[in-house]
């Protein structure tokens, strides 16, 4: 079987959850036999063709719709939330031979895959990695402050190539990471071929000892909780809470330091949470770092010297990231929102909080902290028999069966 990914981006020097999803599950479908290939928009990366670990990736060039654009605001978009056009990305998605096409992006480039898999009689399928029905309003507002003011012209586009289709309704297959999703497209679209699948973690990586000494390089009191989070860092994931929450633990009693581990989404987010920092004299207590590669020895060592990860996002249909703490033996902490609220069972393998709520955040953290053991250990084995990418690499597969088997069948 061959299988042709969609993505609208992908950067090795700008990883997310959405990249390792894809990136992970495909090295276990070619394992598994299969031949897996990544297409993608140049955004963030302009190499055009390369090959790693077996996996053939082309990237092509790409545009936004909107008259008087800045570099700037293209440059926002290519961060997050564009919604772009690349008629070379479809083109060869005309010319390729497949047997599934499964894009991760929404939008127009799903609609191009939809519209090209259709033409060569193939199932189509999409994951909603980012959410679809259940991204918060507010969300959907800051993503679209670059195209303010800017004149539009993506639907004359859309008409004028038979785009104007809602892509849930005309894929063949919908995957969703987190379980609300998959409920709500039940409930709009019955008999919609739809599965939950979450997403997975290489366990044994996290297994291993570091040689990088977080704490020391960081010159991190031995002393402090050392409290982790690892996210995008822009306004979904909320770390600008953290500020109130070492304040909330200062007061209880408990000397904290927080370090934030994460790739730069949203510039003026970043600038706010360093200012926040500022203004409340707390330099001393934050380290924060740009992004690391995803097989860094550092990030592992930042895993294994924290006490603690938290995860505040006021949006998050799954939370890989909290799969990686457990891997690494880390207790987790998370907000009691989308997929995190399924994922994290509450005082089990974490704790859930309130993500506007400094006492919340403070007493999930002290809870997690003093039954950090047993919670771990639940973790773990959650971990292990769940979350592998082998076991979530074989859903998927077993979901590309019954499409096509469905396929033949018409």
């Amino acid at each position: 079987m061959k299988i042709l990914n969609v993505m609208r981006r992908l950067s090795f020097e700008e990883w997310g959850g959405t990249e390792s999803a894809v990136w992970n599950a495909s090295k276990c479908l070619i394992k598994d036999g299969c031949e897996v290939e990544i297409c993608a928009t140049s955004a963030l990366c302009p190499t055009p063709f390369e090959e790693r670990s077996g996996i053939k990736i082309s990237r092509y060039p790409y545009f936004y719709p909107h008259l008087f654009l800045s570099a700037q605001d293209r440059a926002i978009l290519d961060k997050k939330g564009g919604n772009p056009f690349s008629f070379g990305l479809y083109r060869h998605l005309l010319n390729t031979p497949f047997d599934i096409l499964h894009t991760h992006a929404m939008g127009r480039l799903a609609k191009l895959c939809i519209k090209a898999a259709h033409c060569k009689n193939v199932p189509s399928v999409i994951s909603f990695h980012g959410g679809h029905y259940d991204v918060p309003q507010s969300e959907f507002d800051e993503m679209a402050k670059p195209l303010r003011g800017k004149l539009g012209y993506g639907r004359l586009i859309e008409k004028a190539l038979g785009l104007d289709f809602d892509i849930v309704e005309r894929a063949d297959g919908i995957i969703c990471v987190g379980p609300n999703e998959k409920l709500e497209i039940e409930k709009r679209f019955p008999g919609k071929p739809c599965a939950h699948i979450p997403n997975g973690v290489d366990w044994r990586k996290f297994a291993k000892t570091p040689a990088f000494d977080f704490r020391k390089a960081y010159n991190i009191a031995p002393q402090k909780k050392l409290i982790l989070c690892v996210s995008r860092i822009d306004y979904q994931k909320n770390q600008r809470a953290f500020v109130p929450l070492l304040k909330e633990l200062a007061a209880r009693g408990l000397e904290a330091h927080c370090a934030i581990v994460g790739f730069v989404t949203s510039k003026s987010y970043f600038e706010a949470l360093k200012e926040d920092i500022a203004q409340a004299g707390m330099q001393n207590s934050f380290t924060l770092i740009e992004g690391l590669p995803p097989d860094s020895d550092e990030l592992l060592s930042a895993y294994k010297s924290a006490d603690l990860f938290m995860l505040p996002s006021v949006h998050e249909p799954f939370g890989i990231v909290a799969l990686e703490a457990w891997a690494a033996g880390l207790p987790v902490a998370a907000s009691d929102v989308g997929g995190l609220k399924t994922l994290v069972e509450d005082g089990r393998t974490g704790y859930l909080f309130d993500a506007f709520s400094a006492d919340s955040m403070a007493q999930a953290a002290l809870n997690a902290l003093a039954n950090a053991p047993q919670i771990t250990q639940n973790a773990l084995c959650t971990v292990k028999e769940k979350y592998s990418w082998e076991a979530v690499a074989d859903l998927i597969k077993n979901f590309y069966g019954e499409l096509r088997d469905a396929q033949k069948r018409r």
